[in-house]
């Protein structure tokens, strides 16, 4: 299963531009400006977590009506897959690491306001610790 990809971020824009030049390529669509309903449906498939089986068997039998035989919907749905891993894949690709660059610095972030938190924790008691120390040592002198 490929990375979650968003509707409206980089990585669902490039994929979708490369799905429709596939899907001129395969002889699916003209690649016309106008004829990219295919490809925002597919797209719509990808964001809703459809499997790669599920994907091929739609566009086989009730979107492009072809014949059992064609392997033609289950290549493309591999190759659409792959597409996915390749665009989120790796630095300089357009989703960086994805969705696991986001939960490390998400992680990273917690634990910086957690050791900031105790810090300030710690320093605080030393503050109160020191304060006290300083009216004990009054109160001795009186």
């Amino acid at each position: 299963m490929p990375s979650a990809v968003v509707l409206g971020t980089p990585l669902a824009e490039a994929l979708q531009n490369v799905v429709q030049t596939k899907l001129a390529e395969v002889g699916w669509s003209t690649g016309g400006l106008d004829d990219s309903a295919l490809a925002e449906y597919i797209m719509l498939m990808v964001v809703n977590g459809k499997t790669q089986e599920e994907i091929a068997s739609e566009l086989s039998n009730d979107l492009l009506g072809l014949a059992p035989e064609d392997t033609g919907a289950i290549e493309f749905t591999k190759w659409l897959f792959e597409q996915v891993d390749v665009l989120n894949g790796g630095p300089g690709q357009v989703g960086g690491n994805g969705a696991q660059d986001a939960q490390s610095t998400g992680m990273e972030m917690e634990s910086n306001m957690t050791g900031t938190a105790n810090e300030a924790r710690t320093n605080g008691q030393e503050e109160v610790t020191a304060d006290m120390e300083m009216d004990m040592q009054q109160e001795g002198s009186m």
